[in-house]
């Protein structure tokens, strides 16, 4: 009855037209309520497509639909996997029909990220390169033409499966793209799990205190999720959760929020969650929404509950 009440005062117009914070709406919606109501019954009253914990939030939606009711200035670090252009079969690229067309869907996305990010905000983006599509260049390119972002650094993770080829290298590597609105932005050193046996003096003249060795731009102290891990799903391009840890700890802090505009299997969202972050996210299709929430459940203990949706 509560709900019902609440979806008469317009709930999600409030959200769309005036852009706040979902967890702003939350707050209106005793929990109580959410437990006593089964996800076969919220169905059965209205289209859901609207998740949370009454601190994070999931939602099914068009990323440009979803990010364009997002408050301007109000995130601090966006982790962006996108489709990747003719790399993953129909998954990714059966709507694109060529680069240029990809790259101008890519351009409009990011176009709002950028207005949702802090001055001192952080935007990751996945992508790869190799002997298909250089797509992800292209889209370099297009970012520093258009004055998005400020591209910080290019990193190259490597993985230990590729794609194989009798006639070429093996394709092992995908890639990050670490971008900035401003100069003034939150960066926590990383630092790998191998011991440094430096002794020499850092740049500053003075003795090295750090006792495990940095981490670079080029990533191999990490694989991704294999056949065999735990973290392996339904979901096609799943990230490993160490690498998840290392891009939210090093560019977020505890209590910042983070947005994920491809929330995919909810990998990003697992490690928000025990790293103590705010987040928020969408994906366009419902089968990987329901994926995420329960690998979150299966890895964090943290129930996501369904609210009605216009």
């Amino acid at each position: 009855k509560e709900i019902i009440e609440m979806e008469n005062q317009n709930i999600n117009d409030i959200y769309s037209t005036n852009r706040i914070g979902l967890h702003e709406v939350n707050s209106l919606i005793d929990e109580n309520v959410l437990n006593a109501l089964n996800l076969t019954e919220l169905n059965e009253l209205k289209e859901i497509n609207i998740y949370t914990d009454g601190k994070n939030n999931l939602e099914c939606d068009d990323v440009l639909k979803y990010l364009k009711k997002l408050e301007s200035n109000s995130t601090d670090l966006i982790i962006a996997d996108p489709p990747y252009f003719e790399v993953y079969g129909e998954f990714d690229f059966g709507k694109f029909k060529n680069e240029k067309e990809y790259v101008q869907w890519c351009k409009k996305w990011l176009k709002e990220c950028k207005r949702i990010l802090k001055d001192t905000g952080t935007i990751i983006l996945w992508g790869s390169l190799g002997k298909r599509q250089i797509t992800f260049a292209r889209l370099a390119i297009m970012i520093e033409d258009e004055n998005l972002f400020i591209r910080q650094n290019w990193i190259t993770q490597r993985n230990c499966r590729g794609i194989g080829s009798t006639k070429n290298y093996m394709s092992t590597r995908e890639d990050i793209l670490f971008l900035t609105k401003s100069n003034n932005y939150t960066f926590n050193i990383p630092y790998m799990e191998e011991k440094s046996n430096r002794k020499d003096f850092g740049a500053n003249g003075k003795p090295r205190k750090n006792t495990h060795k940095r981490v670079s731009n080029v990533w191999f102290d990490i694989t991704e999720a294999s056949q065999s891990s735990i973290e392996r799903c339904e979901h096609p391009t799943v990230k490993a959760q160490k690498l998840c840890d290392r891009l939210i700890q090093t560019h977020s802090n505890e209590n910042d929020i983070i947005v994920i505009p491809f929330v995919g299997s909810g990998s990003e969202f697992i490690s928000a969650i025990k790293n103590n972050r705010i987040v928020q996210g969408c994906d366009n299709q419902k089968k990987y929404i329901n994926l995420s929430i329960e690998r979150i459940y299966k890895f964090t203990g943290v129930k996501f509950h369904a609210i009605c949706s216009n």
